[in-house]
């Protein structure tokens, strides 16, 4: 996303209230889901949950616009290479783009697109969907002091969620550099971004890598800001006495609501049940456990998990 959709993004007012702890227990009950379920149809329940929690968060249209291209370019890269690429059997085609070439002794097997290579590619992208809708809503909606004092709560190093939180920081300001950069290099070239953006579709091929050429070495600038930035930080939080053994209160203290905590429970045991489920089955799958009684559950995980 573009430097001024970060800086305007944020969580609505009920999303930003929230427990930074829920947060990151919805994070990674998510995380789980996404990994553990297999089913085209849990996983697009998964990634329509995170939508509609996402869609908290308050950001211009044309972020939201620029959201969907991202998600969609996701989807789709997935769909064609699994498609394309797809080794397993059994393989239905959909549709021939190459056909099967045979001269002499040399046979070529052509190109295809394989229904259930699709059907695996959006199982994936729906898997990376989900997880980054739910990691932007959490980075989005929670300030870095809130998430730290999450961290730390949740006994994670000090030191480790130190970092993690100057890294979350640090990605806005480093698009801001390098956005700073690029309107530098346009009005010391004296064109516009228009004419620009407007040539590249008519470029021929080696201007166009002379063209990429220029954008890497616009990182070298961007690279050492960020390196001067780094310092200047590490220097500040050496004079200020860091300890990250110290203990820490966080103000204002962090405090769950009922409805809070009964929100966390539920995740928790849905999320706990659903790995249950999956452990019975793929142990029934591996010839290491199985109950008649259990059939059931079996059906229903080979079915939707």
């Amino acid at each position: 996303m573009s430097t001024g959709t970060l800086a305007m993004a944020r969580g609505a007012a009920w999303l930003e209230r929230l427990d930074p702890r829920l947060k990151l227990c919805w994070l990674a009950c998510v995380s789980l889901l996404s990994v553990v379920l297999d089913a085209v149809e849990s996983l697009a329940v998964l990634a329509i949950v995170s939508a509609f929690v996402a869609s908290g968060l308050r950001m211009p249209a044309r972020a939201w616009r620029l959201l969907a291209l991202v998600l969609a370019a996701i989807v789709w890269g997935a769909l064609v290479s699994q498609g394309l690429f797809y080794a397993a059997e059994p393989r239905t085609p959909l549709v021939t783009i190459v056909p099967a070439i045979q001269i002499g002794d040399w046979q070529a097997g052509g190109l295809r697109l394989y229904r259930e290579g699709v059907t695996y590619g959006l199982a994936q992208s729906l898997r990376m969907v989900a997880v980054t809708i739910a990691g932007l809503t959490v980075c989005l909606s929670t300030s870095p002091p809130r998430l730290l004092a999450a961290l730390t709560w949740l006994r994670v190093p000090t030191a480790i969620g130190f970092m993690t939180v100057a890294a979350m920081r640090f990605v806005p300001l480093v698009l801001s550099e390098y956005q700073i950069v690029r309107q530098a290099r346009w009005l010391r070239s004296g064109r516009g971004r228009g004419q620009v953006r407007g040539q590249i579709g008519s470029w021929p091929p080696s201007r166009l890598a002379k063209a990429l050429r220029t954008e890497a070495a616009l990182l070298m600038p961007v690279i050492a800001a960020a390196l001067r930035r780094a310092t200047s930080l590490a220097t500040s939080v050496a004079a200020r006495g860091f300890d990250p053994t110290a203990r820490r209160r966080p103000y204002p203290p962090l405090k769950m609501s009922p409805v809070e905590i009964a929100f966390t429970a539920v995740l928790i045991t849905a999320t706990s049940v659903v790995l249950a489920m999956k452990l019975l089955y793929w142990l029934y799958l591996a010839d290491l456990y199985y109950r008649p009684g259990l059939r059931p559950l079996y059906d229903i995980a080979r079915t939707w998990l």
